[in-house]
């Protein structure tokens, strides 16, 4: 199974999708890029590589060729869990949320507001406790899922009217992990990319 990496520069800004063609992360790395780029990035600087699965290692590092859709990647710092975690992109969609916890009933609309493999932030202008579970459609996965999440806190947003909520999933099982994780890379690089700095 190929293993399918997120290329993202020093500010987190998602550069492109590769495969890893190296057996492993050694001394050096191999990436084959999984569709064409203008971008030099030998002129990037420091890059990061996400793995897509659990078993596939992340880490920092700098390209030192570049060959078409190859890259050669010399390791830097290994990354932890966390960095797949933290991975987040704004996302726009419209969907609904259902009660677990019993505060209400019935079923509330929302919009998201962004998306990371651990959590989700909405809008909706229904009142929610910071503690509370909700299920909620998440519409941006190859097929919409029905995931549980726990209210962490209300943000602050001037410009909108309308209540803004953090939430962490809860109970996810790995196909759903998978599935979220696959999501945000692929928004991710759907993104426009940034440019890389003149010479």
């Amino acid at each position: 199974m190929e293993r399918l990496y997120l290329i993202l520069n020093s500010q987190g800004e998602a550069l492109a999708q590769a495969v890893l063609e190296s057996p492993r992360i050694t001394e050096v790395v191999q990436l084959r890029l999984t569709e064409e780029t203008e971008l030099d990035f030998l002129q990037v600087g420091e890059i990061q590589c996400i793995g897509l699965d659990n078993s596939s290692a992340s880490m920092r590092g700098t390209v030192t060729m570049q060959r078409g859709e190859r890259l050669v990647i010399r390791p830097g710092a290994m990354l932890g869990a966390e960095a797949r975690e933290n991975l987040r992109i704004l996302t726009d969609f419209e969907s609904v949320m259902y009660p677990v916890t019993g505060f209400w009933k019935g079923q509330q609309p929302i919009r998201g507001h962004d998306l990371s493999c651990g959590g989700v932030a909405f809008f909706t202008e229904k009142q929610l406790k910071v503690g509370e579970v909700v299920q909620l459609v998440l519409p941006v996965t190859d097929s919409p899922l029905l995931l549980r999440t726990r209210i962490l806190r209300r943000l602050e947003k001037n410009e909108e009217p309308i209540p803004l909520y953090a939430a962490r999933f809860v109970d996810l099982c790995l196909d759903e992990e998978f599935a979220i994780r696959k999501a945000v890379f692929s928004i991710q690089v759907s993104r426009p990319r940034p440019k890389a700095p003149a010479q």
